[in-house]
């Protein structure tokens, strides 16, 4: 190639060329090192990029820009402009922002973090899908509880035009595994590194750097499930799992060693390094059927060594320190019945107690005699192995299984960090029983095996790097949390300190949110907020805040109505009450209460209110597994229905041949349809064959009667269109691919193109035509979403009347923002 065909030498796209002579050969006199030469090359790749980021840029630019940039010590925005961002291919700005130096945090990074917010679950979204989720991502992070500004806000070839958000997502995503991931630990190589060690579902082991970058390739055992992994000096690993086989494997070699334990029908249940008292260490392996046996450590053949007796089910093992000379006890766990077991003692076992669910986990800790455990029950204590003496934890965490448990230390005390079936890790002082710090959000799925990473690397004495825009700086001494999710990440925590380290405060989580109407002067709509401090009515067009006023249960759902040409806002309770709130004297004044519904017996989880025959009437669905109709006229209840098994998930209200219908989700898996005035079944229950139906909608036709389709979301991550009068499927099943469907909404775009938005615990936003059936746009948020909202395009009063303007809410807080499928 000459030097007139070098891209070295190419003017920036739709830009004059200046007439700088200077060849690649005159760059280069002027390295003083590596780092020059790499900071050349970012310089004179940032200048080929082209401005607009609809148009793709050259494969070597979307794939090594960001490299060349962060070896150069230039790692910012103007060296890796916005426009490579949707096109970048390494998917390593993450761990490159991780990993650059401090001279790096003093640059301007604000697209650079916005993309290493969402590039783990990006996945292989287009470029549409791409540069939309990374231009929402930068106005949610940079222009927090801030009204609207169009100049601001436009991105060209972005579909969304954010319109005010109050946003902050957990920024300690490690790794994102295609499957799911069942154990973890970590290990130290001879060299001195510090390795994160995974085992999943499909049999396969990988390797990660703290940072979380592969660290080598993965070793596949062509078995079951991998459960469980125990490191062992000399860059030895033994993995086990659901097919009844130990392996030995060389992880700096990446060779399987030898497989001295293969029984075929059963799965093994524990794996755990075991020292007694006066004896070598053993490796004891427990299997399903009750079978435990011990191996030596360095030759892996059998040992002949005194061990308890277990009765004829999988049991789960940990070696308890006695301290000083005295060896270990063993903790052993059956189903409900923990016992610990001492080789000291000639009658074997000291004690045994009951729990009230399955014990899931057992830990040693550093304590003489004190080991922790936790069960199905949601319970979590320490005990004294000799004499049973019980810690349980204080404040007890929410009810529900608890699922994983790792020793660690916070702030020079020992702790024990918990994973519960909750989606939450939580950390208490193994001393007292006392929570550390709050709980520690962010897996949309149960943390299944949790490990620490030591505060400081071990060959340089260097804190570890921060994720991008957060500090998680930890002292010598201090460790680090790591957990493998059940949603197939990889997150790391600072215990104590708020998980990704400190971030700005907001309302987190909000439990339910939705869009309330056009609510001040400029035409800008309500967003009406929940969360568990409180509620509020933000106005998106001034960014002002009105709190509803206390004295009430925390909220559970919304709706907006008019009745007799007054908005209200509808509000429903914790304590199963409902509330009316008058919206008449405008945004920046506290709602007046106007009226309670008293009627359900647990909470109302959906509801709808719609015009019918000169009055307003309001349809509520609560987790009591009713339905009920109210007349918001005359404030009075109208019918009741008890059909649901368990809670009504969803309520929406559709047009039909036959007149309007009110639809209803359960978690009996059915769509049951409604006569809006008498509250009796419009035609049989549609069976959806979807699990539990969280989500429904109804979603119009361009047909000449206006009919409407029902759309149902599933547990199984399905969406599904069925015609209201025949019971019978439309078109092919929907899906998401990330989780349950979660929620529902149905808007048209500016050209009455119908569209359907449905997300989950995944964290995406995707957006189908229902006509065709094809899927449109993904939107990416990284974080775990429970509710959406939209305002038809064609709605009077609102801030762009061109365009739908969508609300997702979720664990990190709300956004809003406007709709454009057409164009740019």
């Amino acid at each position: 190639m000459s030097d007139a065909d070098s891209p070295f030498r190419a003017p920036r796209p739709g830009r004059p060329d200046t007439g700088d002579s200077r060849t690649w050969a005159d760059d280069a006199k002027a390295w003083a090192d590596t780092r020059d030469a790499h900071r050349l090359i970012a310089e004179a790749l940032a200048r080929l990029v082209a401005a607009d980021p609809t148009i793709p840029p050259h494969p070597y630019l979307s794939r090594h820009l960001a490299h060349h940039a962060a070896r150069g010590e230039v790692l910012d925005d103007a060296h890796v402009p916005l426009a490579v961002l949707p096109w970048e291919s390494s998917a390593n700005v993450r761990t490159l922002l991780r990993q650059s130096d401090a001279v790096s945090a003093v640059r301007r990074q604000e697209w650079l973090e916005a993309w290493a917010r969402i590039e783990p679950f990006i996945g292989g979204a287009g470029p549409d899908s791409r540069l939309t989720s990374l231009h929402l991502a930068h106005h949610a992070a940079t222009r927090p509880r801030t009204p609207l500004d169009t100049s601001a806000a436009r991105v060209s070839g972005s579909r969304v035009t954010p319109l005010w958000s109050d946003w902050t997502a957990r920024d300690n995503v490690l790794a994102v595994s295609e499957t799911r991931l069942e154990s973890l630990t970590r290990t130290t190589t001879t060299d001195g590194r510090s390795l994160l060690v995974s085992g999943d579902d499909h049999g396969t082991i990988r390797m990660w750097e703290p940072h979380g970058v592969p660290a080598m390739a993965p070793l596949h055992t062509y078995g079951g499930a991998v459960q469980h992994l125990l490191p062992l000096p000399g860059d030895l690993l033994l993995s086990a799992g659901t097919d009844g086989s130990v392996r030995v494997w060389h992880l700096t070699r990446g060779q399987l060693l030898a497989e001295p334990v293969h029984r075929p029908g059963t799965w093994v249940s524990a794996l755990t390094l075991f020292a007694a008292k006066d004896a070598p260490e053993v490796v004891l392996v427990a299997h399903s059927d009750g079978r435990l046996g011990a191996l030596d450590p360095v030759t892996f053949r059998p040992v002949d060594t005194p061990l308890p007796s277990l009765d004829p089910a999988p049991a789960l093992l940990s070696g308890v320190g006695l301290g000083g000379a005295e060896g270990m006890a063993l903790a052993v766990a059956q189903g409900r019945r923990v016992r610990v077991w001492d080789p000291r003692r000639p009658d074997g076992y000291t004690y045994e107690h009951q729990h009230e669910g399955a014990v899931r986990a057992l830990v040693g800790l550093a304590a003489p005699g004190r080991y922790a455990l936790c069960d199905d029950s949601g319970y979590i204590g320490f005990r004294d192995a000799s004499t049973g003496r019980e810690t349980p934890v204080a404040p007890a965490p929410p009810a529900g299984p608890v699922v994983a448990l790792s020793a660690l230390t916070v702030a020079g005390r020992a702790a024990v960090a918990s994973g519960g079936s909750d989606h939450t890790l939580r950390v208490w002082d193994a001393r007292t029983g006392a929570a550390i710090g709050g709980p520690l959000e962010g897996h949309t799925a149960p943390p299944v095996a949790l490990t620490t990473l030591p505060g400081t690397s071990p060959d340089t004495s260097r804190e570890l790097p921060a994720p991008a825009g957060q500090e998680l700086l930890v002292p010598a001494g201090q460790e680090l949390l790591v957990s493998a999710g059940a949603d197939h990440t990889l997150r790391r925590w600072k215990p104590g300190g708020g998980g990704g380290g400190a971030g700005r405060a907001v309302r987190r989580p909000v439990t339910t949110a939705a869009l309330s109407g056009p609510g001040s002067t400029a035409g800008a709509p309500l967003i009406a907020v929940a969360d568990e401090s409180g509620t509020a009515l933000w106005d998106t067009g001034t960014g002002r805040p009105v709190a509803l006023p206390a004295g009430h249960a925390p909220v559970t759902a919304f709706t907006s109505a008019r009745v007799r040409g007054e908005p209200l806002l509808v509000t429903a309770h914790r304590d199963a009450g409902i509330q009316l709130w008058s919206l008449e004297r405008g945004a920046h004044t506290a709602p007046a209460r106007l009226a309670g519904l008293l009627g359900h017996s647990l909470p109302v989880r959906s509801m709808a209110a719609f015009p019918y025959e000169g009055r307003t009437l309001l349809v509520t669905g609560g987790e009591d597994g009713t339905v009920r109709l109210w007349d918001l006229d005359r404030v009075c209840a109208l019918a009741c229905r008890e059909d649901h098994l368990l809670s009504v998930r969803d309520v929406a209200v559709l047009d039909t041949a036959r007149g309007p219908r009110i639809a209803s989700a359960g978690t009996d898996g059915t769509v049951r349809l409604w006569d809006p005035v008498t509250l009796r079944p419009a035609g049989a229950p549609l069976h959806c064959e979807q699990r539990v139906v969280n989500a429904v909608a109804a979603v119009p036709v361009d047909e000449p009667d206006g009919a409407e389709l029902v759309a149902s979301g599933g547990e199984d991550g399905t969406i599904r269109l069925w015609d209201p009068g025949t019971g019978r499927p439309v078109g092919r099943r929907l899906d998401i691919g990330d989780g349950p469907v979660a929620a529902l909404a149905f808007f048209r775009t500016a050209t009455g193109r119908p569209c359907l938005a449905a997300t989950g615990p995944g964290g995406t936003i995707h957006l189908w035509d229902t006509d065709t059936g094809s899927h449109l746009l993904r939107i990416v948020t990284g974080s775990p979403l429970g509710a959406l909202d939209a305002l038809d395009a064609r709605q009077p009063g609102g801030p762009h009347p061109e365009h739908p303007v969508l609300l997702a809410a979720g664990v990190a807080g709300v956004c809003v923002f406007g709709i454009r499928m057409e164009g740019r």
